[in-house]
């Protein structure tokens, strides 16, 4: 417990919820660190009632706060006082209220309170954000017969305590200026080895482009490949350098816990409870494992992706929060391993809308080579023994995420010309089937990575140069997919050879007889059934 002189030069105890005790019941100055976990609907409650007698012209007046510290102690009934008779209520003068529901953040066993706010507040504090609560402590049974007090909280001030971006210092600005932004690629996630590619895209993920209106500026990516490849460790990386950020496995957790669902408090009261990636509204979600996630679960993540808001519609809950929230995921093959001679949609559970939401797509590969597997080794012996230290570490690396941040790069029209000429002619080329779709979203994502690329350099208007690393940064990605791209073509893709053309590509490497027939039968069935035969 701390104490501390308030603005009013009243002594107050700041208390975390695990150190509340009954003797703090009734005491005005308590002072609560606390989250907001859910809230309920605006309720009225009675702050006065006057009571008329029907046969005599006696008349009795219960007010709050006047008569009493508690608008729960107003009594509902009243006899006459002169004829003993049943008062009927003359006038009700009613106030509002919404119950909360206060937890804490980052403990094992969180402990949670129901709070209720009152007047004019009840609208300003959401699900999600960091209060200093100042008020009343209650306790009280719920039914006559209970050996048990249910407690609350009565909260008369509140302060927003949401941490705030740790910035760093005119000097250390300087110095982020002036260095190399590959080193600053190359203190992403130091303790895995290569992947340079990919730890772009996730810094630049981190990093994000402008919102407008009617545009967001997260960027989404998905990692997709072989288990075993450090994808997770990745994904937990990101959790480290973005201070508003959660990593959830898909496997273990529900649409409610994730996104958001209703929960019945001690007393009935059905409540709105944000999930994980509700909260971290204003920084990133990990979701590792997202194609185990239930498939009713999973299609949350389309209107957070794109809308960025997460609607609940339940009996007695109507409620719409701002989820801006950049999504990185992670998914493994149904089998052990990815096989590039399948499409994306037969290698993992994923459906195409939701493929279509994320701007990064990258396909990781675990290619046996026993001078990479050796290199590999010995990075993870170096890293063990404390050898690798990277030129940022992860204080750093959050204060240039957040100073870059604090960045709006400005697009110009010559640049825009150089990003609309690519996205058209990635748009004219012809993939395979069940392909990723390129459509207006890839050329809004190329936009943000452009502005994701100008912050690295912390500029504040988007060059050429910008526009090129970014077209590069999507081209790669699309290639670990074996899409084809403007400019070149991908050896891995047959799309629209005639069969003949084919054929000569199967067999122009030396393979086995089944192994050409399953090729010919899987890729495109040329063959009818008495050839089969």
């Amino acid at each position: 417990m701390t104490s501390f002189v308030d603005k009013d030069g009243e002594t107050c105890n700041l208390l975390k919820l695990a150190e509340l005790k009954p003797l703090h019941e009734k005491d005005p100055n308590i002072l609560l660190q606390t989250i907001v976990a859910g809230q309920a609907e605006i309720e009225h409650y009675a702050a006065m009632i006057i009571y008329k007698c029907p046969n005599c012209t006696h008349d009795k007046t219960y007010d709050y706060p006047g008569d009493f510290e508690d608008w729960r102690d107003i009594p509902q009934k009243h006899r006459c006082d002169v004829c003993n008779l049943d008062c009927f209520q003359l006038q009700v003068t009613k106030g509002q209220l919404r119950k909360v529901l206060m937890t804490e953040q980052g403990e094992t066993n969180p402990i949670h309170l129901t709070g209720f706010v009152y007047g004019d507040n009840i609208t300003k504090i959401q699900p999600g954000t960091k209060l200093n609560l100042r008020g009343v402590l209650r306790s009280r049974k719920k039914n006559a017969k209970d050996m048990t007090y249910q407690r609350f909280f009565d909260i008369t001030q509140y302060n927003f305590t949401d941490d705030k971006p740790i910035i760093p210092t005119e000097d250390e600005i300087q110095g982020f200026k002036e260095m190399d932004k590959t080193e600053v690629i190359r203190s992403f996630a130091p303790h895995i080895r290569n992947m340079f590619l990919i730890k772009e895209g996730l810094l630049l993920t981190c990093l994000g482009g402008v919102e407008t209106d009617n545009t967001r500026g997260d960027i989404n990516t998905l990692l997709l490949g072989d288990p075993g490849l450090a994808k997770t460790q990745l994904l937990k990386f990101v959790t480290k350098i973005v201070k508003k950020s959660d990593y959830v496995s898909g496997k273990s957790a529900s649409g409610a816990g994730l996104f958001g669902g209703v929960d019945n408090l001690s007393d009935g009261t059905r409540i709105g409870k944000p999930g994980s990636v509700t909260l971290c509204n204003g920084g990133v979600a990990a979701l590792d494992e997202i194609e185990k996630m239930n498939e009713v679960d999973r299609t949350y993540c389309h209107e957070i992706m794109e809308s960025q808001q997460f609607s609940l519609r339940k009996i007695g809950i109507d409620i719409t929060w701002e989820v801006k929230v950049s999504i990185i995921a992670a998914g493994n093959p149904k089998k052990s391993r990815w096989n590039p001679e399948l499409s994306i949609n037969e290698n993992i559970n994923l459906p195409d809308s939701l493929l279509s939401r994320f701007g990064l797509v990258f396909l990781v590969r675990d290619i046996p080579s026993m001078d990479d597997d050796l290199a590999i080794a010995k990075h993870i012996m170096q890293v063990r023994r404390g050898e690798i230290i990277p030129q940022l570490d992860v204080e750093q690396m959050t204060k240039f995420i957040n100073y870059a941040k604090t960045i709006d790069p400005i697009i110009p029209d010559d640049v825009d010309d150089v990003l609309t000429k690519w996205w058209s002619e990635l748009r004219q080329v012809q993939q395979k089937d069940e392909s990723l779709s390129v459509d207006i979203r890839t050329y809004e994502d190329l936009c943000r990575l452009t502005q994701a690329y100008t912050r690295l350099d912390l500029e504040e208007l988007s060059t050429k140069d910008h526009a090129g690393r970014a077209i590069k940064m999507l081209n790669d990605s699309l290639q670990t997919l074996g899409m084809s791209t403007p400019g070149e073509r991908n050896t891995s893709i047959m799309e629209h050879m005639d069969k003949a053309s084919y054929i000569r590509f199967v067999f122009n490497t030396p393979i086995s007889h089944d192994q050409a027939v399953a090729k010919l039968m899987e890729k495109y069935n040329w063959f009818s059934s008495e050839e089969k035969a």
